[in-house]
């Protein structure tokens, strides 16, 4: 209750009330960012993490995870748990399949060919872990095939600890959906509607986090050598829970820019404690990653009050970028522009990602998003109707 006279305070649920908001552009920034860390590493200019505490790139995921979290639990709190599956399969799978299958037969033979390999591309598709496969191995989001014929198909040489990797971001998709899963669970069992249950599965996987972190003999059984699933995990669902709980108390959660400050220099100050060792980040958890759940609120504070909100408002390429940025930097690698210097390399990535990222949106997902509201009972209702 307000003081009489006085007025109420805006909150960040406020600030979301609208149709118009800048996420999708801050989306777009969060996978450009991405694209200037990978950047780093696939054209071989050195170690794209600083004081062994996170990465711009990973730190770019943790914003997705993050804004993520507080759409999902919204479209889990207004769609019935069928339709809000429908709704996340359509945004993620389509696009995806259709990557999987550019990478394998566009990015691929590119590659494959500038090998010499005097078998061609015959042997290419005959491989045992040739493009099939990688498309088959990998279409559950899943991925378990990282490379395509390998070892001969290694675009990147040796300056990464996987050379072979043909698209290292798709990695992320596995685990957001499986936050999807575990929002839809929480509100089949009603959950969302007594936020504190979640509050405290937040809590609880942001602590467990953080006590792995800071006991090493906990810590090093958790990286991307052991126990890899639980790793990622870790490291992804606090980010993403946080952001969930922020819908659910979006009415009492304050607009704040002084308080997304306030997030960001705790993250920052996060680089001064003395624990969590010497890891590389995204292969090991980090001090970085005890505070990385502070970032979901100032980028939601962000995609409120960004100046040009109209931009991507309609139109969202930043899963196109996402998705297709690391194979087109390593195809430039491969070809010799890195020598080129991180700059002309980085641009000419982007510059090459954009039409694909256009074309994946408006080929692909935007005509996938428009089955959301399928009714498909109405529709086997109309066909029998006819046929009678």
């Amino acid at each position: 209750m307000t003081v009489e006279g006085a007025p109420r305070r805006r909150t960040i649920g406020d600030a979301y009330s609208g149709r118009t908001n800048g996420l999708n552009l801050i989306r777009l920034l969060l996978a450009l960012t991405v694209v200037i860390s990978h950047s780093i590493v696939l054209g071989g200019y050195g170690s794209e993490d600083f004081f062994h505490w996170s990465t711009a790139g990973l730190l770019a995921v943790f914003g997705f995870f993050g804004i993520s979290g507080y759409l999902i639990a919204a479209s889990a709190d207004t769609h019935s748990v069928g339709r809000f599956m429908w709704h996340r399969f359509l945004r993620i799978f389509p696009a995806f399949w259709v990557c999987l299958i550019v990478v394998a037969f566009v990015f691929g033979p590119l590659e494959w060919l500038h090998t010499s390999e005097p078998c061609g591309l015959s042997c290419y598709v005959r491989d045992p872990l040739g493009p099939l496969g990688y498309i088959f191995h990998n279409s559950l989001l899943w991925i378990g095939q990282v490379a395509i014929a390998e070892p001969v198909h290694s675009p990147i040489y040796g300056w990464i600890p996987f050379p072979t990797l043909t698209n290292g971001s798709l990695w992320t998709l596995f685990y957001e959906f499986l936050c999807y899963l575990l929002v839809g669970a929480l509100a089949v069992v009603g959950a969302l509607r007594k936020p504190s249950t979640v509050v405290a599965l937040a809590a609880a996987a942001w602590l467990a986090t953080s006590v792995i972190i800071m006991v090493p003999t906990l810590n090093v059984r958790f990286d991307l050598f052991h126990g890899v699933t639980e790793f990622r995990l870790l490291l992804l669902v606090p980010v993403f829970l946080v952001g969930s709980v922020l819908y659910l108390y979006r009415s009492s959660i304050p607009d704040s820019g002084w308080l997304a400050l306030c997030c960001i220099a705790l993250m920052a100050i996060s680089i001064l404690v003395p624990v969590g060792g010497n890891g590389v980040p995204e292969y090991t958890l980090t001090r970085g990653d005890i505070a990385a759940p502070l970032i979901a609120y100032p980028m939601l504070w962000l995609g409120a009050h960004v100046p040009w909100p109209q931009i991507g408002a309609r139109n969202d390429y930043s899963y196109g970028v996402y998705i297709y940025a690391y194979p087109v930097a390593g195809l430039l690698t491969l070809w010799g522009v890195n020598r080129w210097g991180y700059m002309p390399y980085t641009v000419l990535t982007v510059v090459v990602v954009a039409p694909l990222a256009v074309a994946s949106w408006w080929i692909v997902e935007k005509r996938s998003l428009r089955l959301r509201n399928v009714n498909v009972a109405e529709r086997r209702r109309k066909a029998r109707t006819t046929t009678d």
